[in-house]
């Protein structure tokens, strides 16, 4: 009897250290992983959301981007574009970068699964989304001593979905060399890129 009570004591203890030695993870923390898991689509979904633009709902957040608050701009290389979107956002305005529900969704670097030529379509089916989602006054920000080039995703996607919608009203040309300046007045810029109505400017 002495014997069986000492066994059942160490296998207890032994139980016990096995369990008290386990990683303990909060639910909370596994759920937050779970989700921003979510807001990343898989290869698979990318291929869906090329096929079908609508879906990008999916993963962008509501009501985003509000009216009269789209910008928009073209033939920048990264450190210039980060430059506007920095503007636009003090500015009250938003980007494509900034309607979705992970801050990390435009990233290259997040689709490691995704071939260069399938990201590349990528980006335009998410530029077509959030130029359908604009509403009111658009703000084209780039230099107004040149022209918006034929070959990019603004001139040849965005600004054909923004004049097949109909819903945008105007598209204002903020220029990029004055951005910087304390006294520009963007929001009375009086020079207009398009407007309803007409015909599609030429791209360069």
């Amino acid at each position: 009897m002495r014997f069986s009570i000492l066994s059942s004591l160490l296998l207890f203890s032994w139980q016990s250290s096995t369990v008290i030695s386990a990683p303990f993870v909060p639910k909370d923390k596994i759920d937050t992983l779970d989700v921003r898991a979510n807001l990343i689509p898989t290869p698979d979904q990318v291929n869906e959301l090329i096929a079908d633009p609508s879906k990008f709902a999916d993963w962008a957040k509501i009501g985003e981007p509000q009216i009269d608050k789209a910008i928009f701009f073209t033939g920048q290389k990264s450190q210039q574009i980060n430059q506007i979107v920095t503007w636009a956002n003090n500015a009250g305005l938003t980007s494509v970068r900034n309607i979705w529900n992970s801050a990390n969704f435009y990233q290259r670097g997040q689709y490691k699964g995704v071939d260069d030529t399938t990201f590349k379509n990528f980006q335009k089916a998410f530029s077509k989304y959030y130029a359908d989602q604009t509403k009111g006054t658009a703000w084209l920000i780039f230099p107004q001593d040149q022209t918006p080039s034929a070959s990019g995703i603004f001139w040849s996607i965005e600004l054909d979905e923004i004049i097949n919608e109909a819903k945008v009203d105007k598209i204002v040309w903020i220029d990029q060399n004055k951005i910087t300046d304390s006294n520009y007045d963007w929001m009375n810029e009086q020079k207009i890129y398009w407007q309803k109505g007409q015909d599609k400017p030429a791209g360069a």
